[in-house]
């Protein structure tokens, strides 16, 4: 799942006075993962598993679908390269 917005995550924290440990331990998930979710620039991520994305939610207690979204790759036989 991916993050649809890093500052509507950072805000709904804020809002609920959540630091990287209270939603890690909330959401039954990693500091770590929080941190890279925050982040800016290369060290910082998006994605997650849809498990994680759903606990996150709940513990911020915002409404499923508002912070991630699924990502879905496309596949084509094109772009496969021949030997």
């Amino acid at each position: 799942m991916r993050l649809i917005s890093k500052t509507a995550f950072r805000d709904y924290m804020k809002h609920r006075g959540m630091s990287n440990a209270s939603l890690a331990e909330a959401a039954k998930c990693s500091r770590a993962s929080i941190a890279f979710l925050r982040s800016k620039g290369k060290a910082g991520r998006d994605t997650v598993g849809p498990d994680t994305a759903r606990r996150i939610e709940e513990a911020l207690n915002a409404p499923p679908g508002s912070l991630f979204s699924a990502t879905v790759l496309v596949a084509s036989a094109s772009a496969k390269q021949v030997a």
